[in-house]
């Protein structure tokens, strides 16, 4: 081993002391093959040929190694250029294929439905959705017994398993759809290719094609019943209705102004005296806006005051936005909503008791100063429907609906209503909103039978 090179320990020992930097230390038996001196420590290298004939420069040995151990090397890497192969591209093929190894290992620790669920699609859901959180639960409470297990060994039985139970439960099947496709989506994501990692975690979604069971005749009948009722929803208010919501917010503020009076007689003299505040509370107004313009709650929770455009070539104020629930969609609409008298006296109102008036969130926490949580009006909704005896199943979404249903009612094209709500188009609002109460359809009969009858009486006078 010895009689390998020419680089002896002793050479090299002192080469080490006296060499500068970048000098090399040449060997007289291996041509190439030589010791570079680096500013910390060194490296034993060769110069050779590749197989295309270009000059190349490759570390096959770091200084720790003794000369006769460094020589064996590059007679190696000599022997190895003999043989068609090229070291270099060789030992930069190893060093990839380990790479992508390491990258595969880390990657299948995600593998796991639930490491995955934590690791990688809670943070993208919450950093690029605005109610990501919402679906992260459902996910979460419909599919935690699935954590422990790999996602490329999921199957269909293990979904069927789960719908069976849940629909069991009385569970609507529209709620199991919405959750199942929220726990697709979630794989579709894994079976992506993800920053940082050359292959996707999940080679294929094991589910992408399963659909879960058609509606058994039990099931569509059910079906049905539910959405009769919920075709009252859809209904217009009646004027009693209207009469005890308003009374209902009326003795909501009363009550909220007579609550701090008593706060301030009773030691905290640091509260504001809500007594001139028209609006005491945030739901107030978050009431009237949903009312007048049949905005959906989690849209009115975004509003901004930027989003209140004013036009002054007109003189006319514009809502301008984009739905949530559209907002990512290829085909999402801008909404250009008109603001009337009635509406603009409630955002100037709002405006004027706040604080930082014209900016930011119109609605906003008072503790954390962002958005409030997406089902905050629930509570006081309920208290309002309360106070005013309003019917206790009348949901704070049928404002949306009302505003539609008054519209068509009053002759407004469709495709207006759309535009106005945030539809694409107006094919929901004609299946869903265009129905006509029994008395309007009993008189539409009479008139098509009395035009047969007036024919059958010509006939029978032989006219």
């Amino acid at each position: 081993m010895a009689d390998l090179t020419s680089i002896t320990q002793a050479k090299l020992s002192t080469f080490k002391k006296s060499a500068k930097p970048r000098q090399q230390l040449g060997c007289n038996k291996i041509s190439g093959f030589f010791y570079l001196k680096l500013s910390h420590g060194g490296a034993w290298r060769l110069r050779y040929t590749d197989l295309l004939g270009k000059r190349r420069t490759a570390t096959i040995a770091d200084a720790n190694i003794k000369p006769s151990q460094a020589a064996a090397e590059a007679i190696s890497w000599k022997a190895k250029l003999r043989e068609g192969i090229d070291p270099l591209s060789y030992k930069e093929g190893l060093a990839q294929s380990q790479r992508e190894e390491e990258q595969l290992k880390a990657a299948n620790v995600y593998l796991k439905v639930g490491e995955f669920f934590e690791a990688i699609y809670t943070p993208h859901k919450l950093d690029n959705y605005r109610y990501g959180a919402g679906t992260l639960k459902g996910i979460k409470h419909n599919f935690s017994h699935l954590f422990e297990r790999d996602m490329d060994k999921l199957n269909s039985a293990d979904i069927l398993q789960w719908y069976n139970k849940r629909r069991s439960k009385g569970i609507m099947r529209s709620t199991l759809v919405r959750d199942y496709g929220a726990f697709k989506a979630m794989l579709n994501y894994a079976a992506q290719p993800l920053r940082g990692v050359s292959e996707p975690i999940l080679k294929v979604n094991p589910i992408k094609n399963f659909t879960l069971p058609a509606l058994t005749i039990k099931e569509q009948d059910d079906l049905e019943v539910h959405n009769e009722k919920l075709s009252h929803q859809r209904d217009i208010f009646s004027d009693e209705v209207k009469q005890q919501i308003s009374t209902g917010l009326q003795l909501y503020s009363d009550n909220l102004k007579k609550k701090r009076r008593s706060s301030i007689a009773h030691g905290k003299s640091h509260l504001i005296n809500l007594d001139n505040h028209t609006y005491p509370h945030w739901f107030i107004p978050f009431c009237h806006i949903a009312r007048l313009t049949g905005m959906r709650p989690s849209d009115i929770y975004a509003l901004r005051w930027d989003n209140l455009v004013f036009n002054q070539f007109n003189n006319q104020t514009t809502l301008s936005f984009t739905p949530s629930k559209t907002k990512k969609a290829e085909n999402s609409r801008k909404i250009k909503f008109p603001v009337t008298d009635e509406l603009k006296f409630v955002f100037n109102t709002w405006a004027a008791q706040q604080e930082q008036a014209k900016s930011g969130l119109i609605f906003k926490s008072e503790r954390t100063n962002k958005t409030l949580e997406r089902k905050a009006h629930l509570r006081h909704w309920k208290q309002v429907k309360a106070l005013g005896g309003v019917p206790e199943n009348l949901d704070f979404y049928s404002f949306r609906h009302n505003f539609i249903s008054e519209l068509v009612a009053r002759g407004v094209p469709v495709l207006t209503i759309a535009g106005l709500v945030g539809h694409k188009d107006g094919s929901m609002i004609a299946a869903n909103y265009l129905r006509h109460d029994e008395q309007d359809t009993a008189s539409y009969l009479v008139i098509f039978g009395q035009s047969w009858n007036d024919i059958n009486k010509e006939v029978e006078s032989g006219v």
